[in-house]
């Protein structure tokens, strides 16, 4: 898992010049992203927060079609817009990838590599916080706070449910698409 920094260019060629995907200035988060699939071995999987903007600008195309050569992207989640509030405004989604390849104990193939295949995508649509960076709670009918199992405030957002005191989000439908995909680490023995 990465939450590279998005702030500031690599300008220094002694930096950038080992990266395929460097270039005369780099973004800092560009560079986490070939590191990190470098470090992956063949089948591991990566989760990655980065800008909205990689995957959808022109310009970074060519990123995306590195990421594709060297992995299987499994899901793409928006997350809100105040996710990261007060620190920063910028919209964000998590990329997460299978890196191609790999054999499990079996001998059966753990990622391999299709040209086509499906990809999970979803949006966080309900805020964690509010716009000045403040966590939003959920409530019971009496105002109260609700609580988990542990004794504390339960965060109201729709990316998972929480210990089944909040209702299925994005992680629960993204375990029936692995399922329904025979992803190998949700293969049913």
């Amino acid at each position: 898992m990465a939450n590279p920094p998005f702030a500031g260019d690599i300008t220094s060629e002694n930096l950038y010049k080992n990266y395929k995907l460097g270039k005369n200035k780099v973004s800092r988060d560009i560079l986490f992203i070939e590191r990190n699939l470098d470090m992956l071995r063949p089948g591991g999987r990566m989760a990655i927060v980065l800008p909205q903007g990689r995957f959808n600008n022109s310009s970074d195309k060519y990123i995306r079609e590195f990421i594709a050569d060297k992995a299987r992207i499994l899901a793409v989640v928006g997350l809100h817009q105040n996710v990261f509030k007060p620190h920063t405004g910028t919209k964000t989604s998590v990329l997460f990838l299978q890196k191609w390849g790999g054999i499990d104990e079996s001998g059966k193939e753990l990622c391999p590599k299709y040209e086509d295949y499906n990809i999970f995508f979803a949006t966080q649509s309900v805020p964690s916080k509010d716009n000045s960076g403040e966590k939003i709670y959920v409530k019971n009918t009496d105002l109260s706070y609700k609580l988990d199992l542990h004794g504390h405030k339960i965060i109201e957002h729709d990316l998972y449910n929480h210990d089944g005191l909040t209702q299925d989000g994005i992680a629960e439908a993204f375990i029936e698409f692995a399922k329904n995909e025979n992803l190998s680490f949700w293969r049913e023995e």
